[in-house]
């Protein structure tokens, strides 16, 4: 019998004396519990990540925990509330090589742990579901290079058994771009998409794509954006399709600022200021139709004619941030950058050896050899499991 249903097998005291239970609706007690429980990045200074990395942005700068002390107050806020921390916590996947993603990230391991979650969380809730109803997260998010993302890696997680999140985010890191190190356009394919469609869960109420790139491509960035609201949306398995606003309206704009160096190299050519890169990001916002409308937003007429059909074409779904010409992949320059744990770039050339160990898939096969970290060892994310007793 796992923590939970031992717990939950013996009937709470109801607290009629305690002011939590006997004035409070239990609509507003479940905001205070969300509040209390929703997970936040752990500040303790030990825990963070170097910000040299590729994975340090802001709001996960390091691991992700939840504050569980309010569950040990009694067995009332335990049984109305024990599930809050998984269900609330927002579900992370890198859909990356090894070095993309967080030291303590196994793909593997949150995979099994997020599906044994989910089948707990459904037992224990079983008869508190209405017929045909699920457990559903709040959110689930993947970073993932372009080469995972054309893998159909995205689909792949979508496809989990139970897994059913209300909002789904797709982040297209700067350093997640085919041939980034070279600074060649952005480009962003298409044929993934209609794979989602047949593993896009019905409780998807927004599904959110992310696209960051250094703050001097942000035309780019713009660019593929507005080709986005005009030619892409998403059908969910019940045949409810999610639009993007084509007016831009619920596109949001975000800027930061990370060093220049990561991964033991100094990033020169992209520097805003010595040691420091401006990232923009533009992200797309896909909802049901009368969703977009009630916030004022439109939906592209075409689009939604081509959407009843369910008809994709892949070649003219690609969006690119420049119109390419052609030879001009032949002029991109891939050496603007100082790598500072190399020795003397003459006395390479003296030698006639001049490494490039820095590319990480040189022959843009899309990473053939990916790499697995393994996690902390330890209970399911979000679901406490080291509670003993209760009043």
């Amino acid at each position: 019998m796992t923590t939970p249903q031992r717990l939950l097998a013996v009937p709470p005291n109801p607290q009629i004396d305690s002011p939590l239970f006997n004035r409070i609706p239990p609509e507003i007690r479940h905001q205070i519990f969300t509040l209390a429980l929703s997970s936040f990045p752990d500040p303790a200074p030990t825990t963070q990540y170097s910000t040299k990395t590729y994975y340090t942005r802001p709001s996960y700068f390091a691991p992700y925990k939840s504050d569980t002390r309010l569950l040990r107050t009694c067995r009332a806020v335990y049984a109305e509330a024990w599930h809050l921390p998984f269900l609330l916590r927002e579900q992370i996947h890198w859909l990356t090589t090894g070095d993309r993603a967080p030291p303590e990230y196994s793909f593997y391991t949150s995979r099994t742990k997020l599906r044994e979650g989910l089948r707990l969380v459904g037992q224990s809730l079983g008869d508190a579901l209405k017929e045909g109803e699920e457990v559903e997260i709040e959110r689930l998010r993947m970073f993932a290079q372009m080469w995972a993302v054309e893998r159909g890696d995205v689909s792949d997680v979508l496809r989990m058994a139970g897994l059913h999140p209300r909002v789904v985010v797709l982040t297209i890191r700067h350093a997640d771009w085919w041939w980034w190190e070279h600074d060649h356009p952005l480009r962003f394919e298409s044929g993934w998409v209609e794979d989602v469609w047949k593993t896009l869960s019905p409780s998807v109420r927004e599904f959110r794509i992310e696209l960051e790139s250094l703050d001097r491509k942000k035309d780019q960035i713009d660019r593929i954006a507005k080709q986005m609201t005009e030619k892409w949306y998403f059908i969910r398995t019940d045949g409810v399709t999610l639009f993007p606003d084509v007016t831009g309206k619920s596109t949001v704009i975000d800027r930061w600022t990370g060093t220049s160096e990561f991964d033991g190299k100094v990033w020169t050519r992209d520097e805003s200021r010595p040691g420091e890169i401006d990232y923009y990001m533009a992200t797309v916002v896909f909802r049901p139709e009368w969703v977009v409308r009630r916030f004022g937003g439109q939906v592209d007429s075409e689009l939604t004619e081509r959407a009843k059909k369910g008809e994709w074409d892949s070649a003219a779904c690609q969006l690119m941030g420049v119109v390419v010409q052609p030879g001009d992949a032949e002029n991109w320059d891939s050496a603007n950058f100082s790598d500072e744990g190399e020795e003397d770039e003459e006395e390479e050339e003296e030698d006639g050896e001049e490494e490039e160990d820095w590319e990480e898939d040189e022959d843009g096969d899309g990473g053939e050899d990916v790499e697995h970290h393994d996690g902390p060892e330890g209970g399911l994310e979000g679901i406490p499991g080291n509670i003993t007793s209760l009043a």
